[in-house]
């Protein structure tokens, strides 16, 4: 049986931590400050800076003043740096689970102000390689609220959330006024969350009808299929003969297109040659033809020949010599036009 103190190990991580991991990764997914849900769903809020002007933040960012005042609902106070005690901690991302608890004890060790009089802010600021840079801010809740009470002339806790900024990051420093902005958020998160279930859902129905009405015309072309297959036996093996038919021509069509006719070309040979010429022999051999015959001027059969559109190629594979006093022998290689090879 296993310890209660060993830990059960899959593929190198403790299954016992777990929801650790996901709480960590569904807190940076919603909270971080760079996350597009906060940026969807967080309000704008009005800060004062120790300078006493008045600049305005949405998700921890920077942005313009509102057209309308009365929409900003929630207030900051940004606090001097003579007020805040920063920390930079770089911490393992394998330790990433336990950062709030390793924080907590960081503010209670670091801490000079009493236990009970202090409050603190972090923020993750970089994640570089296998670290976590967290920015961390220490503060006294009884300096906080006199700065507040003398800047603002005002003595509630709730009334206003207290921020630091460090660089150009503003880091929330909880125990003041930021749970009404924070719970609104939450409400705005669960509307948004709810809604797109709500399309989730609605899509998934709709997707699920479409597929039922499919089906059921499926059901229906089946049915028709099988009756038409079992009333047209008949005409399913004649397409299958016909089919068969089809083939059969296309393949001598193909032989009839790679073998010409010997007759074909002979009667066409007799066509363009005149009476003063005559063939001893013709030999077709698909698109190469070669004769023998003589004539009065072979010169002007070879060129007859190269004139003639039927012929891409006309040579003299043999000299053409004189085999009596008016008649000279030639013997020639044609290549039809429609029937060259391509090079």
């Amino acid at each position: 049986m296993l310890e209660a103190s060993q830990p059960w190990n899959l593929f190198g991580y403790d299954v016992r931590r777990a929801l650790h991991y996901v709480r960590a990764g569904w807190r940076d997914f919603l909270w971080d400050d760079s996350s597009v849900v906060l940026g969807a769903v967080d309000e704008v809020v009005a800060a004062r800076q120790p300078s006493g002007d008045t600049v305005y933040f949405r998700a921890g960012k920077p942005v313009a003043a509102p057209t309308v005042a009365s929409e900003v609902k929630a207030r900051a106070v940004i606090l001097p740096d003579d007020l805040i005690l920063c920390r930079t901690l770089r911490v393992p991302a394998a330790a990433e689970p336990d950062l709030e608890s390793m924080l907590a004890l960081e503010v209670t060790t670091s801490s000079p102000f009493p236990r009970e009089d202090t409050c603190h802010g972090w923020l993750v600021v970089d994640r570089p390689g296998n670290e976590i840079v967290v920015q961390l801010v220490i503060t006294s809740k009884s300096a906080v609220m006199a700065h507040i009470a003398r800047e603002l002339d005002s003595h509630d806790v709730m009334a206003n959330e207290v921020w630091a900024q460090v660089a150009d990051r503003v880091i929330l420093i909880t125990g003041f006024g930021e749970s009404p902005r924070l719970s609104r958020n939450r409400h705005r998160l669960g509307r948004m969350a709810a809604i797109v279930a709500y399309c989730v859902l609605a899509l998934m129905l709709l997707v699920a009808l479409a597929a039922g009405a499919k089906y059921l015309e499926l059901q229906q072309v089946r049915a028709t299929e099988s009756e038409i297959a079992s009333a047209a036996t008949d005409a399913v093996a004649l397409r299958s003969s016909l089919s068969s038919a089809k083939s059969m021509i296309a393949t001598l069509n193909e032989m009839l297109a790679a073998y010409p006719s010997p007759l074909l070309e002979i009667r066409r040979l007799s066509a363009i040659l005149d009476d003063d010429t005559w063939l001893g022999s013709a030999d077709v051999q698909g698109a190469q033809i070669k004769i023998e015959g003589e004539s009065k001027d072979a010169s002007a059969v070879m060129q007859q020949l190269l004139d003639h559109p039927a012929y891409s190629r006309v040579e003299a594979p043999v000299a053409i010599r004189k085999v009596g006093p008016r008649s000279e022998r030639f013997v020639l290689k044609l290549t039809l036009a429609d029937q060259e090879p391509a090079e």
